[in-house]
């Protein structure tokens, strides 16, 4: 039987890229016996039943992980931030959350989270170019917010667990557009960057999924199935997408890993820890590493 194959795919079929997240999911579900996983969707819906805004993320591990938060401009200042940021942790307290993180730029809302009880763990300079920066935040202990939610206002904010894409592509697009009017990067977009370990029969046995933006290049998850494991696959995917990392222009990356995953391998590739959170999930820690390309 001939080894697998490395092939880069930007737009891959929708199973290839569930194939590597459900692996990496069941290795970490193994790894901690913790089962646990809720979507966190909470939208303003304004009087014509349209999406002005969302926070979504999810819960597992005992943490509230807030991936997008999302105003429409329209409806700034009135506080809705605040109102999202409340349902999220008011749903995640429910379900036993202890904590939260999240990330978020210099160019969005840091001190609204840090009036909200977020705290700065780490760090990345310049990114996603000169002069801007990415902060890393976390809450715990996780206790809630005080945000006069029964007050009535012109929208309502709406859990909305099973959101279709479209609905989860207006707060992402939001985010995004809202990104790229304060950082005026139009040729340093984002773009997905994806590579698969596939072998002869078209099967898929690992894959480095991430994506380019600006200087930067983020690997969310890496997989390679068991039976090729310790023959440098994983080696030589991380390769591949940091090549396709610097041929965008790209100078830099950095992922996210847990004491039960690959810490050593990034290490060995060069990566260095620049963020830690402790306990997360119990008993365990989640690392942030970095990287110049």
């Amino acid at each position: 039987m001939s080894a697998p194959s490395i092939i880069g795919e930007s737009d891959p079929p929708k199973a290839w890229i569930e194939t590597i997240q459900r692996s990496l999911r069941n290795y970490n579900t193994a790894a901690t016996g913790i089962v646990e996983y809720y979507p966190v969707v909470f939208l303003i819906k304004n009087a014509s039943n349209s999406v002005s805004g969302g926070v979504l993320g999810n819960i597992s591990r005992g943490w509230l992980h807030v991936r997008s938060l999302w105003v429409d401009k329209m409806w700034r200042g009135r506080g809705y931030a605040t109102h999202l940021m409340a349902a999220a942790e008011r749903y995640a307290i429910a379900k036993g959350c202890i904590a939260a993180f999240l990330q978020t730029a210099s160019y969005e809302v840091r001190p609204l989270y840090e009036k909200l009880g977020y705290r700065v763990f780490a760090e990345l300079d310049d990114h996603p170019s000169k002069g801007h920066r990415r902060h890393f935040l976390a809450k715990q202990p996780l206790l809630g917010i005080d945000d006069g939610s029964d007050r009535r206002d012109r929208a309502d904010i709406v859990m909305q667990p099973y959101a279709s894409g479209d609905v989860m592509a207006t707060v992402n697009r939001g985010i995004q557009t809202h990104a790229n009017a304060a950082i005026g990067l139009p040729e340093q977009m984002w773009f997905a960057a994806n590579f698969f370990l596939r072998n002869e029969d078209g099967e898929i046995l690992g894959g480095a999924l991430g994506d380019t933006w600006g200087l930067w290049l983020h690997v969310s998850d890496l997989w390679v199935d068991p039976a090729l494991r310790g023959k440098g696959y994983a080696t030589k995917l991380m390769n591949a997408i940091e090549q396709l990392a610097i041929q965008r222009g790209c100078t830099n990356s950095y992922l996210d890993t847990f004491s039960f995953q690959a810490r050593p391998l990034y290490e060995k590739l060069g990566y260095k820890v620049f963020g830690t959170l402790e306990n997360h999930p119990k008993g365990h820690s989640h690392y942030f590493l970095k990287k110049s390309l």
